[in-house]
């Protein structure tokens, strides 16, 4: 018997949601929750309050002589001294709007208080979400969709905080209001609550059973949609060159247009959904009122009880309408987004490391012991018993085929992967978890295709810092070493200039150069470089090359990626990589 019990509170949707919520929410956020909820009971009374204040203006006003006759409206009446009985009924009425408007107010401060409450889980959720993905590191962002992670970490938390949080505050809060309207009704009169139950509530029950199943699945199949429209529209904005080579528009624009399509027809749905309840609710209490008026005609003694009972339902329905409505919507958005719980709950449990991170020096060089790794997903080793030494301020250059291993060596050195067998170390300190941020403040890495953003030179230097937080010495000394000072200069707003998108202002060498400037603002004692001139033409990879030339000064250590045999031909040592091992150091002129 409990256990059946304990399955309808889980399976119900409002009982089922509270339970889901309480498990979600931080400790933080459910001391808050209680603060919520005693406000949602307050929110509830001021709303009856202000229902109820419109019965004695409507006993004065229907009922002649009822402010002589009433016990305790003709002592208010004495006591204060009115000389007429409409004096009486518009200081009443006037009383009325003080009420309301004290209630209203109250009403606002409180909705405020939940919608601040609701919201902050967005920033809550959105923030821990990034910081879960980011501790999951290198190899869960090269396994995930960029687009689910993109919809987990902005989408999915305003979802839940407007879908799921606001809407459960105003289902409880209309519940508690409409349980107290009913009570009210029914202490008027029995019967009358009677007939508002058997006309409305199957009206309503008929409906949101009709409606709950088909508002999960479509709110499921949007969430499914979204992400797959983001990719096609990213593919082919971002694509822009391959799609109009290939004449591939009319594919990418049929993909867009059916997936818009299929999200246009399930919006339509969700509007009729949102509409819907208002029109049944109208229909339902149209019914209610012929009920009454039945009722009144046959069973009440005189038309004034029923005008007097109709004026009754008709205030109470004048809130009993939007509070079913609401609860309706709420209802609705509460079923169709219960698939938030499973994004936002990713984060329960996880407690961010407080790691006691430790200093690491590099004076001396980098020592590979006995490195091996395999891919999680691998059935053989991509390196094996790999060993290498890297002296400080030397220039090593790394080539071999495409799949030898030369850039998982270098994701190892960066921290993206952990050796499976083996280590790194770093002047005899090996390189962990504890040293890993240490070692990345000394270490700048420039990619094949360097990451710009739609902004200035200077922000793009500085990354992750604002034009006002940035040191212009430590700038314009990146900017001459990377040899885009001169270049700099000619621009309209120099490093103020907005670049474009990707840096679709800039050539190709420019766009690596600001790499290069990048990883130099950080104050990098050692650069990595991973085919950074494997994209470029003949006489920018030479310009390029040279540029790392006039880096290998002796102070900064550089380790360089390359397949083309020019990019090393300024390297102080040579090794070749061949099947996940180190085939030995080479003479430049013996490149193939």
């Amino acid at each position: 018997m409990n256990q059946t019990i304990k399955h309808i509170i889980k399976n119900n949707i409002i009982t089922g949601t509270l339970l889901k919520l309480r498990r979600v929410l931080p400790p933080a956020y459910r001391k808050k929750s209680f603060k919520m909820i005693v406000l949602l009971f307050l929110n509830s009374i001021f709303e009856l309050v202000g229902l109820a204040a419109f019965l004695p203006l409507f006993s004065v006003i229907l009922q002649p002589g009822v402010i002589q006759s009433h016990h305790i409206i003709s002592k208010i009446y004495n006591f204060v001294g009115f000389t007429s009985e409409n004096q009486f009924i518009l200081s009443l009425a006037g009383l009325i709007v003080v009420a309301i408007v004290f209630k209203n107010i109250a009403s606002i401060y409180i909705v405020r208080s939940q919608a601040r409450f609701s919201l902050s889980l967005y920033q809550y959720f959105s923030n821990r979400l990034h910081q879960l993905y980011y501790s999951k590191g290198f190899p869960f962002f090269k396994k995930t969709n960029s687009n689910v992670i993109l919809r987990n970490i902005s989408t999915v938390p305003s979802q839940f905080a407007n879908q799921i949080v606001l809407p459960t505050f105003n289902l409880l809060n209309e519940l508690l209001i409409l349980v107290l309207i009913l009570t009210g009704l029914f202490l008027y009169d029995p019967k009358a609550i009677l007939l508002l139950t058997i006309t409305i509530l199957p009206v309503f029950f008929l409906f949101y059973n009709w409606v709950k199943g088909r508002a999960l699945k479509l709110e499921k199949e949007v969430n499914s949609i979204a992400p797959e429209l983001t990719k096609s529209i990213f593919q082919s904005v971002h694509g822009f060159p391959d799609v109009e080579i290939t004449n591939t528009q009319p594919v990418f624009r049929k993909r867009i247009s059916d997936l818009i399509g299929r999200l246009v027809k399930l919006n339509i749905r969700r509007t009729v959904y949102n509409a819907a309840p208002t029109k049944v609710l109208e229909t339902g209490m149209v019914i209610t009122v012929f009920a009454i008026t039945a009722y009144g005609l046959w069973f009440l003694p005189d038309r004034a009880g029923l005008a007097a009972l109709l004026g009754m339902y008709a205030l109470a329905a004048y809130r009993i309408l939007p509070s079913t409505n609401r609860i309706m919507l709420a209802l609705i958005s509460v079923k169709g987004y219960q698939y938030t719980f499973d994004i936002v709950n990713e984060v329960n449990g996880f407690i961010p490391e407080n790691e006691q991170y430790e200093e690491i020096q590099f004076n001396s060089g980098i020592h590979v012991k006995n490195l091996s790794f395999q891919f999680p997903d691998a059935k053989e080793k991509m390196l094996n018993n790999v060993n290498l030494s890297i002296n400080k301020g030397e220039s090593l250059g790394l080539i071999g085929v495409s799949g030898s291993g030369k850039t998982t060596l270098m994701n190892l050195l960066l921290g993206f992967w952990e050796p499976t067998e083996g280590e790194i170390l770093i002047d005899d300190k090996p390189l962990n978890k504890h040293t890993l941020k240490s070692w990345r403040d000394r270490i700048g890495y420039v990619q094949q295709e360097v990451y710009i953003i739609d902004s200035s030179v200077a922000e793009n230097v500085a990354f992750g810092f604002k034009d006002n937080e940035i040191d212009q010495v430590k700038l314009e000394k990146a900017l001459k070493q990377a040899s885009l000072w001169d270049f700099v200069q000619t621009l309209p707003h120099t490093i103020h200039t907005q670049i474009g998108e990707r840096g679709a202002k800039l050539s190709g060498g420019q766009r690596q150069r600001i790499g290069i400037a990048r990883a130099l603002y950080a104050g990098a004692d050692v650069l990595l470089f991973d085919e950074a001139t494997s994209a470029l033409d003949t006489k920018t990879e030479e310009e390029i090359t040279e540029s790392i030339r006039s880096l290998a000064d002796g102070n900064l250590t550089l380790i360089i990626i390359a397949h083309r045999k020019t990019t090393l031909r300024y390297c102080s040592r040579i090794v070749k990589v061949a099947n996940g091992r180190l085939a030995g150091e080479i003479i430049y002129d013996k490149i193939d």
